[in-house]
């Protein structure tokens, strides 16, 4: 059986995750790649980018997408900075694990949480002390009320019709969620391992519990990538039927 098809809309706003095989965005020559393919890309493609952050080894976009399909915004997205990527470090393939993440996001708290979420990230693992200081996500646009790549009246909009209130309540906004704990930008669990197997019966099999050897490498990969997104160890273990000391375990061997 074949992956669902995704759901795809005129005006719908998605937030978007890929992650790297590896840190594919880790010097900040691949940043500022990655910044000028996607205002390139709004050149060429009808979208909105309303929020992003860019981390060594994934993005994360908020995207309103209109008469161009998420799927070919993506494609253009990705396959420039594979080639990009390649040239530089003379590699051959796509950098990217598996599928990226695409979920829909309503409008409204939706909207504000879902930005919120993607700027905090930084802070929540401990890449930065506060949101502002974190330099490659587009919170930096909202506090110096500048308008280039990022659309950021859509948000601005959403909070108030007069611009300098917005802009008081976006700052309102981004300071409260740095002191929430439970702040997480979570991946659903099986969505991080949907994208690390190759197929649905590799999924099943570890949903499933299955202790086929060749199921390890597909295990591990997301133990690592669910933990570095901040998923406690027994929500790890409980997702895929096995215990917390195993998924320490496992962290543990993998260094």
């Amino acid at each position: 059986m074949g992956r669902k098809p995704r759901i795809e809309y005129y005006g719908a706003i998605y937030h978007m995750t890929h992650m790297g095989k590896s840190d594919i965005f880790k010097e900040e020559e691949d940043k500022l790649t990655l910044l000028g393919i996607l205002g390139d890309m709004k050149e060429v493609f009808d979208f909105k980018l309303i929020a992003y952050c860019i981390l060594d080894n994934q993005y994360n976009l908020l995207i309103k997408a209109y008469n161009i399909p998420i799927s070919k915004i993506m494609h253009g997205i990705n396959m420039n900075y594979a080639r990009s990527y390649n040239s530089r470090y003379k590699k051959i393939g796509s950098p990217f694990k598996g599928r990226y993440k695409a979920l829909i996001v309503s409008e409204g708290n939706g909207l504000l949480n879902t930005a919120k979420e993607i700027h905090c990230l930084p802070v929540f693992l401990k890449l930065a002390d506060t949101i502002g200081e974190y330099k490659w996500s587009s919170d930096v646009f909202y506090r110096l009320n500048l308008e280039s790549i990022v659309d950021i009246d859509y948000i601005l909009n959403v909070l108030s019709i007069e611009r300098n209130i917005g802009l008081e309540k976006y700052k309102e906004l981004m300071s409260s969620s740095e002191k929430l704990e439970d702040n997480k930008a979570k991946l659903d669990l099986d969505d991080i391992l949907h994208d690390i197997c190759t197929n649905n019966v590799d999924f099943d099999l570890i949903k499933s519990g299955s202790k086929k050897s060749y199921l390890m490498k597909y295990k591990l990969e997301y133990i690592k990538a669910s933990k570095q997104l901040g998923f406690t160890c027994l929500e790890i273990g409980e997702n895929i039927g096995i215990t917390e000391r195993a998924v320490r375990k496992h962290l543990h061997l993998s260094k």
